[in-house]
């Protein structure tokens, strides 16, 4: 009897799934086509009514980037009457929701507040005894104050649900229906909360094995399958077998090559390039390359990925700019890394914009908001800042007492200050915003030069945006942008809690964890001597962690995928097949 047609088999495959009334595990490599048959089986569910009227299906993920796409996909699996009945967003954003409705019932005050990264950065820092138990300290703050961290959400939010039955029967049957996505991505607190809902509503967990990228997360584990399986005992539906993402090519071979670390090429879809000195060269003539031949082909989206944030700043930098020798374009392009200084550097600029003519304060504000720049754009606060910040706020407090101070930072500071309230405060929200910002890049204090560069990243505040939108509706309110900072923290809380396109262009650089869940029509994994993917000297977990990243980046691509290497010294991942990399 002859084999059955792909697609048939591919439908003989899935339909288990959809007819299951129990929980499911889908496993699969990707693009075989989890989140395809995901909506699939939740249009049928709410074609048949999920029980009451009112009822959703809950698709959660662990990314937004991964929420954007499930988003769009589900546009052409439902009908349009049925897509309200779909709701998708993180395990943070859906643990939130029950926290600020229900947090009170965990002892905290009414009106529970988000704590910020960069609040929580801020919190951490003044704790500096390193053997102080800061889940205990920030237990205390939720139950004092209600103010809660991201990493919280599902932890608070199933100690609700476990406590309160009748709440927990409220939310299953509002989801009767909950998909995991990205399931091996969960942490334990968030695998506890799902555990919790399952408990009345059907399971549905996505996910791969091998791309399990995020092993250095707390509460990561790497049997959460297992756990599942001991858990539920669920109906297993296997779709290794197909790649709909890049049908047909050695994309996806290459990919599981990588994990066995044994290579058989031919790949056809899969360049190797060694890089010379400087090596950002190489990366440039090969994106021009790969730019030109998306253009022939009618365009398409490009991905440079990079395995540390800081390569893929040098990347970006180099890219925006344009070069004599050889004579190379800027280019435009988007970058995705860590944020948290970004951010920072928002809010002090909201801190400036907020300085009004007649402030006779403005000097110690200006120190204060610099000491909380510092505290708050990165999780480890380095013994040289927290010094500095010790001594802006003391600064602060002699200002404040009308003692004279005038050392470098304190002058640079009022010198943007005094800059700012002189030209950006025209009204013109985007014009007095890169007025200051082009104030911090002029900048000769060392503290305060790098914000330019951070805000420039985000692409966050542009024109037409919600944020410059509301300085808009607060400078025709008052005269002045008042509450700027708090303006600009709450969108950047709302940023980081909600699934948003913004600045989603088709050239962009990001680190390979930035990109799982997304797809691109061609995708570049760039390292350098310095940031490699994987050290010369690699412990067990360090080259499976590699493995399973570099799988994770080859197989965003639906068209090719390229990988730089220096030629100095190439990456241990490719070197028992590197003779045949090409030089350029």
């Amino acid at each position: 009897m002859a084999a059955p047609e792909p697609d048939e088999a591919y439908e003989r495959a899935i339909e288990p799934l959809l007819t299951a009334q129990g929980p499911v595990m889908v496993t699969g490599s990707a693009g075989c086509g989890k989140t395809t048959v995901a909506l699939r089986k939740a249009a049928l569910a709410i074609n048949e009514g999920l029980g009451n009227h009112h009822a959703r299906v809950l698709f959660l993920s662990f990314a937004n980037a991964t929420v954007d796409r499930v988003a769009e996909h589900a546009t052409h699996q439902l009908a349009r009457d049925h897509r309200q009945r779909l709701e998708v967003g993180t395990y943070h954003s859906f643990a939130w929701t029950i926290l600020r409705s229900h947090g009170y019932l965990l002892g905290a005050p009414r009106g529970v507040k988000i704590m910020s990264q960069a609040e929580q950065n801020a919190f951490r820092s003044h704790f500096q005894d390193s053997n102080a138990d800061l889940r205990v300290e920030f237990r205390r703050q939720f139950e004092m104050l209600g103010h809660v961290g991201f990493d919280d959400f599902a932890g608070f939010a199933n100690e609700i649900l476990t406590g309160s039955p009748w709440l927990l029967k409220a939310y299953t049957s509002a989801y009767p229906l909950i998909v995991l996505d990205e399931f091996q991505d969960t942490t334990d607190d968030q695998w506890a909360l799902v555990r919790t809902l399952g408990q009345h509503s059907q399971l549905i967990a996505l996910g791969d094995p091998d791309q399990r990228i995020y092993d250095f997360v707390e509460g990561s584990s790497e049997t959460r399958f297992a756990d599942f399986d001991d858990a539920f005992a669920p109906l297993h539906i296997d779709l290794s077998e197909w790649n709909w993402r890049s049908p047909g090519s050695s994309i996806t071979r290459f990919g599981r090559d990588v994990l066995r670390g044994d290579f058989e090429p031919p790949y056809e879809e899969v360049d190797l390039l060694s890089s010379n000195f400087p090596p950002l060269l190489t990366l440039k003539l090969t994106l021009l390359a790969s730019l030109k031949r998306l253009r022939v082909d009618g365009g398409g989206t490009i991905a440079i990925l990079t395995p540390t944030n800081a390569l893929a700043v040098k990347a970006y930098d180099y890219i925006s700019e344009p070069q004599d020798n050889p004579k190379l374009p800027a280019l435009s392009i988007d970058i995705h890394t860590t944020k948290e200084e970004g951010y920072a550097a928002l809010i002090f600029i909201g801190a400036i914009l907020q300085i009004y003519d007649d402030d006779t304060d403005r000097d110690a504000t200006v120190c204060d908001a610099m000491a909380h720049y510092l505290r708050t754009k990165s999780t480890k606060l380095s013994a040289t800042a927290r010094a500095t910040t010790d001594r802006l706020e003391g600064y602060a407090t002699k200002l404040r007492a009308g003692k004279p101070v005038n050392v470098k930072i304190v002058k640079a500071l009022r010198e943007i200050v005094d800059g700012s309230l002189k030209n950006a405060r025209t009204g013109y929200v985007y014009g007095d915003y890169l007025t200051i910002v082009s104030m911090l890049a002029a900048s000769d204090a060392t503290e305060i030069k790098p914000m330019a560069g951070y805000v420039r990243m985000l692409n966050f505040v542009t024109r037409g945006s919600d944020i410059e939108t509301s300085l808009a509706d607060t400078w025709r309110a008052n005269g002045f942008y008042a509450g700027a900072a708090g303006t600009i923290r709450n969108a950047v809380l709302q940023y980081q809690l909600t699934s948003s396109k913004r600045g989603n262009r088709d050239l962009i650089v990001m680190t390979i964890h930035r990109a799982k869940g997304r797809e691109f029509d061609e995708v570049i994994i760039y390292e350098e001597r310095y940031d490699p993917l994987l050290r010369l000297t690699p412990t067990r977990r360090d080259l499976e962690s590699a493995r399973y990243a570099l799988n994770v980046a080859v197989t965003r691509a639906k068209k090719r995928a390229t990988l730089i290497t220096p030629k100095s010294a190439p990456s241990p991942l490719l070197t028992l097949r590197l003779d045949h990399v090409a030089d350029q």
